[in-house]
């Protein structure tokens, strides 16, 4: 278990995903409802929590944390120390301002809240937080990509085959998948692409 958490950070750090937070983004299909406030704090938070991800990846090559074991498991301290800082920031966000989904935050709002909860190491709090986000998805209110790669990390995280084929090693191959024979029939429901391409952060 151990080692799967620490190729998942690792992987974080390694590769440059879609699931970074797009500039310039439309806040939300309407923006009567959203709290700018609460949405300004969340892209913030998100922007730190991307931040560590791109010095490391300056820093070190795929090659060069592979062969240098002390590296690798400092970034990894850091980057989990980072993500417990953000988990509890993002955390207190929600109990002043409720469940950041579209309606409530925007679109850009909503992806920011997924980026940082999705790097959370609290398996509790990742799990409240999928439960949330699959309610406001079925009430339109969550992208359904952003909710399959939060699925995927809890069941990798978990020591699970995923589901979506969103999670990957820090060399870019898959962690395992469950029943892969309907992979794309699930992405294709999920609204991801065709094929599982190396990414996320």
């Amino acid at each position: 278990m151990k080692n799967v958490i620490m190729g998942l950070l690792l992987a974080q750090a390694a590769i440059v995903g879609g699931t970074a937070l797009a500039a310039g983004q439309e806040g939300a299909r309407s923006g009567t409802s959203v709290d700018a406030s609460y949405r300004a704090q969340l892209l913030a938070l998100a922007e730190a929590d991307q931040k560590i991800r791109e010095q490391m990846r300056g820093a070190f090559t795929v090659q060069q944390l592979q062969a240098n074991q002390g590296a690798a498991k400092d970034m990894v301290k850091r980057m989990v120390a980072s993500q417990k800082q953000n988990q509890q920031a993002l955390a207190a966000l929600i109990e002043r301002n409720g469940f950041p989904d579209i309606a409530r935050a925007g679109e850009d709002g909503a992806h920011a809240g997924f980026l940082v909860a999705q790097h959370a190491t609290d398996l509790a709090f990742r799990e409240r937080f999928l439960q949330q986000m699959e309610q406001a998805a079925a009430q339109g209110h969550y992208d359904r990509s952003d909710l399959a790669m939060f699925v995927d990390r809890n069941l990798v995280m978990s020591g699970k085959p995923q589901r979506y084929g969103t999670q990957h090693k820090a060399d870019g191959s898959l962690f395992e998948v469950e029943d892969p024979d309907r992979l794309e029939q699930r992405r294709a429901e999920a609204g991801l692409p065709r094929d599982a391409a190396p990414g996320g952060s």
